[in-house]
């Protein structure tokens, strides 16, 4: 969640909408801690955005597989990277879910325990309607908010 924080920042990123000097932040927004459940192309990448931009106090990765624990902490992708779903998940206040679509689902079911009231969840899959539909009420019972999203990725010729 946020934690109250607010400071002003001109991000060194570039807008192809407006001009470097016309951006500002009015608002830092940081969160005690980040999940990233699928650590893979994307997540990693949404990882080390997170962790380059000092997002969250903690960045928790979730894998299937115990051998990729150590590639996602030798990359930089979390500050811990653990195949139990409940450890990664449990306090955190945004959840992102890197998997592919046929895997969210039953990811979500078994996070829900772990899941903090007021959490947001958000997804990086390319197509929303059944994702909404399937996520949206599942995570509300647990009393989070799902987000759909979209990653942008690629290039604007693809």
């Amino acid at each position: 969640m946020w934690t109250g924080q607010a400071e002003a920042r001109t991000p060194t990123a570039i807008s192809i909408f407006h001009l470097p000097s016309a951006i500002r932040y009015s608002l830092c927004v940081r969160f005690q801690k980040i999940t990233i459940v699928g650590v893979g192309l994307l997540g990693g990448s949404l990882g080390l955005a997170i962790r380059q931009r000092r997002l969250a106090d903690e960045v928790a990765g979730y894998v299937r597989r115990a051998a990729s624990v150590k590639d996602c902490e030798r990359a930089g992708a979390a500050d811990y990277t653990t195949t139990d779903l409940f450890a990664a998940v449990s306090k955190a206040g945004l959840v992102i879910l890197c998997t592919p679509l046929a895997q969210m689902r039953p990811l979500v079911q078994q996070m829900l325990p772990a899941l903090k009231r007021g959490a947001i969840v958000t997804d990086v899959g390319s197509v929303k309607a059944s994702v909404v539909k399937g996520l949206e009420a599942l995570v509300s019972k647990a009393g989070a908010h799902f987000v759909g999203s979209h990653p942008m990725a690629g290039v604007e010729k693809t």
